[in-house]
């Protein structure tokens, strides 16, 4: 497992190169890093040119030399790609891509506990991601939105034509597939029905495969790659017949996933490593709390596994058409036309990062709200920007709170009531 998980770093990361490299090797110099402490920009900058040759040179010494007799060298390169995912993060919050937090929780993992043990470790953060993941969807916003994406998607896949069905009907079938994926998640923890849980889970990311693919959704390379991790994933920890030490088995009925060994708790390094499983199972629980309130500690979204799930909170921007032409041409593509005459046009966020940076902006109102302020003070915007910052949605009706932000001094203001808010003062050394 420890190298399937090396090579599917390598994959994800070329997946999305343009977010771990320095902006001036890929074009991406206008788009800001948003730190979540006050670091000097030469920090930044360092970060930004070591991060990936780091990762990826651990990631092939892994791949080309992890054997069981290499114990040591495969814990001390999990160890390096920890710590560097770990700065990376510190360095720029959009970097805390769901894959790669996942990927950082793993290398932790890999660096503390032996290999014969990993396995049921890998098993519990995975099984509380598709919980975690299809709870979050049983909600107003995926079953009137992206589930609605999906059911549109699938049944043009088919030729059935779903807008002639009513709007109950239509909610009900989107509802079916948070259902699938918690059902998945049950089989997962009951030993008997674990190999039953597996294929049904690889069918399950096969299926959005198809759905995401670039002639149905079109979503990004990376959440394709993450898709195509996962269903892998999904049949090495519960599908694959393996004995304890990782080798295949065989029985006069058939070949069956034997069990894991217990986890181990008498060492220092096992009683971390289950502190940091439980702290990862456990913190998503929070992530719906004080929605209301930016001031008050949440998990983040992605964090807690809210995967293709609308009810984020979030930020929208806008700026006066005054300034429209003296942008970059960049930025002036994610600016769309003035609908309604008011002379306030969209500063579509979520659309610059796709297509500056090839992956989906961090669906975090206090990420994008920060991405934003660095784009005022780089282009010294004050009155000439404005944002509505928005609440994680109710999971029942649907609805938001909404507190309006009519310039850059407002915004300023309120990016200091969220936590790891960054240089948020800062002027200078963006993404350099």
């Amino acid at each position: 497992m420890s190298r399937y998980a090396a090579a599917g770093l390598l994959v994800l990361l070329a997946a999305s190169y343009r977010l771990w490299l320095p902006p001036h090797w890929t074009a991406t110099h206008l788009y800001p890093n948003v730190p979540m402490l006050d670091l000097p920009a030469a920090w930044i900058g360092i970060c930004n040119l070591l991060t990936m040759p780091i990762l990826v040179i651990a990631g092939l010494v892994l791949l080309a030399f992890d054997r069981p007799e290499r114990s040591l060298l495969r814990r001390a390169y999990w160890c390096t790609i920890a710590i560097t995912f770990a700065v990376a993060f510190t360095a720029d919050q959009h970097r805390l891509q769901p894959w790669a937090y996942q990927l950082a929780l793993y290398a932790v993992l890999f660096a503390l506990v032996p290999t014969q043990r990993v396995v049921g470790y890998l098993q519990l953060l995975t099984i509380s991601v598709y919980a975690y993941s299809s709870i979050g969807k049983f909600d107003y916003q995926f079953l009137h939105t992206v589930g609605q994406d999906f059911l549109a998607a699938a049944a043009g896949l088919i030729g059935v034509p779903v807008e002639t069905w009513d709007e109950s009907m239509r909610t009900k079938l989107a509802a079916g597939f948070p259902a699938i994926e918690l059902l998945a998640a049950i089989l997962l923890v009951i030993p008997k029905t674990r190999r039953i849980g597996g294929w049904l889970a690889i069918a399950m990311h096969a299926s959005l495969l198809v759905l995401l693919s670039p002639w149905v959704m079109s979503h990004s390379a990376g959440v394709l790659t993450w898709n195509v991790f996962l269903a892998g994933q999904a049949y090495l920890l519960f599908c694959r017949p393996t004995s304890t030490d990782g080798a295949k088995v065989k029985s006069g009925e058939g070949e069956r996933p034997d069990e894991p060994p217990p986890l181990p708790t008498n060492t220092w390094q096992a009683m971390l490593a289950n502190a940091i499983v439980a702290v990862a199972i456990l913190l998503p629980l929070t992530e719906r709390r004080g929605r209301h309130d930016a001031d008050q500690f949440h998990w983040d979204h992605w964090l807690s596994w809210a995967l293709y799930s609308p009810h984020n909170s979030r930020v929208h921007a806008e700026i006066h058409r005054n300034v429209l032409g003296k942008m970059p041409a960049e930025l002036q593509a994610i600016v769309p036309d003035d609908t309604d005459g008011d002379g306030w046009q969209t500063l579509d966020l979520d659309k610059w990062s796709l297509q500056t940076r090839g992956v989906p902006i961090l669906p975090q109102a206090r990420y994008q709200l920060l991405l934003a302020g660095k784009l005022a003070r780089t282009n010294d915007w004050n009155r000439e920007i404005r944002c509505v910052l928005r609440s994680a949605s109710d999971r029942f009706n649907g609805t938001r709170s909404e507190t309006w932000l009519r310039d850059y001094q407002a915004m300023h203001e309120a990016e200091s009531r969220f936590w790891l808010s960054g240089n948020a003062s800062s002027e200078s050394g963006e993404g350099r």
